[in-house]
């Protein structure tokens, strides 16, 4: 899983653009300085997949719109609302490490932390701002709001078995949510300023993306099974959460207590084969989302887009 390799290959087509997402960033946090730049600045550039900002320019490339200004500031604004998510995020899930590095919560406190994620979401709302398109704030607020819904039903349903519809919609709201702000506000920013889209050109793109990062999700829940993620010191399962292999789990034997997830070792078969069968719902997704470009691929340029989805083949 994760062909870093092929990922990599993929950025390279959009260096440039990324580039200039960093400066917009480091420009933002120089005019706009406080005691925390310097753990901000530390935290942003660190080493990340900058996924969110990278789908948002190739669907531009594939769309064959012309550079912009604007459509920086917003690839910009949406990497700083993912940054303050992951902040929080950090400070529910009680986290010591992000991205390798100590987090804010573990360094200082809640307190600092809740202040910094609420900082980057700032400086977010400023870069919209600077856009100065109406439609775009309802993009992000109607999708931010999705975003907390998804983390307050997450709390709520702790400990509980649900079921796999019901975790499928939960990362819709907690993940895609924000993919799908950053896609919509850039069609509508296309639209209104460059080119018009065909309707079921904007459908097929925004279908893809809602696909890939549901998908995405899926992929980060496998991770964190296999224990391969080494930036949370606890996983999901000891946090009460239960992700698609441990729902498959609970399908396959009932008589598996979930709530000792924890605390006991899975048997091996059972392992396997919810991770078999994770990995195949995961490819599914996929599959999914390529097939959603069927209509656009003789007109528009989605080869990078296509590739996207053998990054995180499992």
């Amino acid at each position: 899983m994760y062909n870093k390799k092929l990922y990599k290959e993929i950025l390279d087509h959009f260096n440039k653009d990324l580039d200039l997402v960093n400066y917009e960033i480091k420009s933002l946090l120089s005019k706009n300085n406080t005691e925390l730049n310097e753990d901000m600045s530390s935290f942003l550039f660190s080493k990340s997949k900058r996924l969110r900002p990278l789908i948002l320019f190739l669907t531009k490339d594939a769309l064959n719109a012309p550079d912009n200004d604007n459509i920086v500031k917003l690839a910009a604004a949406l990497e700083l609302l993912h940054s303050a998510t992951l902040l929080h995020d950090d400070i529910i899930d009680d986290a010591k490490l992000r991205r390798l590095k100590p987090t804010i919560n573990h360094r200082y406190n809640s307190k600092m932390a809740v202040l910094s994620g609420d900082y980057l979401l700032s400086l977010s709302l400023k870069l919209l701002c600077d856009i100065g398109l109406p439609e775009i704030f309802c993009y992000f607020s109607e999708n931010t709001l999705n975003i907390c819904r998804g983390e307050i039903n997450q709390f709520f349903n702790r400990e509980k078995l649900v079921t796999i519809e019901e975790y499928l919609e939960k990362s819709k709201n907690k993940t895609s949510s924000l993919f799908m702000a950053g896609a919509k506000s850039l069609i509508y920013l296309i639209n209104e300023k460059m080119q018009k889209i065909p309707d079921n050109i904007q459908k097929a793109f925004l279908d893809y993306i809602l696909s890939f990062s549901l998908a995405f999700q899926i992929y980060d829940d496998i991770e964190n099974f296999q224990n391969e993620n080494t930036e949370k010191i606890s996983s999901d399962a000891e946090n009460g959460i239960y992700t698609l292999p441990y729902l498959y789990i609970s399908q396959q034997n009932h008589s598996c207590d979930i709530i000792n997830f924890k605390n006991e070792k899975l048997n091996k078969e059972l392992y396997n084969d919810a991770l078999n069968f994770s990995k195949e719902y995961l490819n599914k997704t996929l599959d999914k989302a390529k097939n959603s470009l069927k209509i656009t691929r003789n007109i528009y340029k989605t080869e990078l887009l296509i590739k996207l989805t053998e990054v995180f083949k499992g």
